[in-house]
C-alpha cells in the first residue's frame, strides 16, 4: 500500500474551517533595546492568570535569537533528530513499509518536524495545516496564541480571538504544553547580558583602541593653534603631519586594566551559561576541548536530549500527525501505521564489513546480493572456493639415474 492520496484530490471528512493564519494581521514587533526589566514584564504579562499575553515575550525571543551561538546550539541540538533515520512500519508484525516511508522523507515533512522542534525552545507551538493536497503546515505565530485559553487573537491587542478547543481537530497540530515558555524564557536574561557586555567593549574599543595623540608647542596664535589640530586629527588616518617649529608629538598608548579579561571572559561565561540548557554543553561546538569530554557532551546529547526531541515527534506524528492525514483521505491508518525513529546501533562500514567477513569464514550463508548492494561492490556470480596451500608441500620426486642407487653419486 502507498502512502499516496486515495483520491486525486484529498477530501476532508466534513466541513472545513477557516483558516486561523489568514485572519491574523501583520502588526510591529518591538525590536528595541532588550532589557533585564523588560523581560521580567513579559514574563509577568504571559503568566497573568485573568488575561495572559505571550507578544511581548515572543517580541523579545525574536529580538534575542540572531546570538550566534545561541543559533549554533539550537542547529546543533535540531539536526541530531532531523538526520535521525525514521521508517512507517506494522503496528503487529513490525515490517518496514517502504512506499510510505518514502512519501515521509519529502520536504513537507522535514519543514513539518523542523517546526515541531522549536516548542522546547520557545513554548507551545501551533501549526496549522494549509494545503492537505501536499500536508504542507504552517505556524500559527505565538505571539498571537494564548494556550491558557485556547485562543488566537487576530491582533494582539485584541481582547477577543478565534477559539481552537473545538472544530479544528481535522487541521491543527499541538507541541508542548500549554503552561511551557520554552528554554528561551530562562536564557533571555543571559542574552541580554551578553549583548550589554559586546556592546560595553565596542564602546571601550572605540574610546581606547586608539592611542591618545598629544601635542606639545610653544606658539600661541590661534592659526597655529588650528593648524596643530588639523594636523592631530589627519594624524589619527594618515600618520603623517607637517607642524610648526616648536610642536613635539606624543603618542600614549592605553595602559588601563586588560579590557580582554573584562568582557571576553563575560561572554565566555554567558556562552557556556546559554549552551548548558540547550545541548548539554559547548565542547560539541567550541575549539579547545579534549576529545573525551567532546565525546561525552555529544553522547549526553544523542542518547539523552536529543532522544526526548525524537520522542516529542514520535507522540506528535502518532497520535496527531497521522490521523489527520487520514481524515484528508491519504492511505495511512493510525491504527495499524506507526512512525517510529530507528534506534539500532550505527556502525562503521569497516566494522559492519569485519562481522560479515567473520561469519561468512564461520560458514554463514551471507546472499552475494545484499553484500554487493550494502557494501557498494560490484559482484560477479558466485566466490569461487579457494585452496589454500599446505605449509608442509611435498616436492615433486627427481627421476632416479640408470645403474641403481650408485650412479646418483657418480
Amino acid at each position: 500500500m502507498s502512502a499516496k492520496p486515495k483520491n486525486k484530490t484529498p477530501q476532508i471528512r466534513g466541513k472545513q474551517p477557516d483558516l486561523i493564519v489568514a485572519k491574523i494581521v501583520s502588526e510591529f514587533k518591538d525590536r528595541t533595546r532588550a532589557e533585564i526589566r523588560k523581560w521580567r514584564q513579559a514574563l509577568e504579562m504571559a503568566g497573568d492568570v485573568n488575561t495572559p499575553r505571550l507578544y511581548a515575550l515572543q517580541d523579545l525571543y525574536d529580538n534575542l535569537k540572531d546570538d550566534g551561538h545561541f543559533i549554533s546550539q539550537i542547529e546543533l541540538r535540531k539536526a541530531a533528530t532531523l538526520c535521525a533515520p525514521f521508517h512507517i512500519q506494522d503496528r503487529r508484525t513490525g515490517e518496514i513499509n517502504e512506499e510510505k516511508t518514502k512519501f515521509f522523507m519529502s520536504e513537507w515533512f522535514y519543514n513539518f518536524m523542523e517546526d515541531a522542534l522549536e516548542a522546547p525552545h520557545y513554548g507551545y507551538t501551533l501549526l496549522e495545516l494549509t494545503d492537505p493536497g501536499t500536508m504542507s503546515f504552517t505556524l500559527v505565530p505565538r505571539r498571537n496564541v494564548v494556550p491558557a485559553l485556547s485562543l488566537v487573537l487576530p491582533e494582539v491587542s485584541a481582547s477577543t480571538g478565534i477559539s481552537y478547543a473545538v472544530g479544528f481537530e481535522n487541521t491543527l497540530i499541538h507541541v508542548g504544553k500549554v503552561t511551557d515558555l520554552g528554554l528561551m524564557a530562562n536564557i533571555c536574561g543571559q542574552l541580554i547580558w551578553k549583548r550589554n557586555a559586546q556592546q560595553s567593549w565596542a564602546e571601550f574599543s572605540e574610546k581606547y583602541g586608539q592611542p591618545l595623540i598629544t601635542a606639545t608647542t610653544n606658539k600661541t596664535s590661534q592659526g597655529d593653534l588650528d593648524k596643530i589640530e588639523s594636523m592631530l586629527t589627519a594624524l589619527g588616518e594618515a600618520a603623517q603631519a607637517v607642524l610648526p617649529e616648536g610642536t613635539t608629538i606624543d603618542i600614549k598608548p592605553f595602559a588601563g586594566s586588560d579590557a580582554y579579561q573584562v568582557y571576553d571572559k563575560q561572554i565566555d561565561r554567558i556562552n557556556t551559561e546559554i549552551g548548558k540548557p540547550i545541548t548539554g554543553g559547548t565542547m560539541i561546538s567550541d575549539n579547545g576541548s579534549s576529545r573525551s569530554q567532546s565525546e561525552v557532551h555529544e553522547r549526553n546529547l544523542d542518547g539523552k536530549i536529543a532522544a526526548a526531541d525524537r520522542r516529542i515527534i514520535t507522540f506528535t506524528v502518532n497520535n496527531q500527525l497521522l490521523r489527520i492525514m487520514q481524515v484528508h483521505g491519504w492511505d495511512i491508518n493510525p491504527e495499524t501505521d506507526e512512525f517510529i525513529f530507528d534506534t539500532t546501533v550505527q556502525l562503521s562500514l569497516k566494522d559492519y564489513f569485519e562481522i560479515v567477513t567473520r561469519l561468512l569464514d564461520k560458514g554463514y550463508p551471507i546472499p552475494t546480493k545484499w553484500i554487493s548492494k550494502t557494501f557498494n561492490i560490484p559482484i560477479d556470480g558466485e566466490p569461487t572456493p579457494v585452496q589454500q596451500s599446505s605449509p608442509f608441500q611435498q616436492l615433486p620426486r627427481a627421476e632416479a639415474k640408470p645403474g641403481g642407487f650408485l650412479a646418483n653419486f657418480q
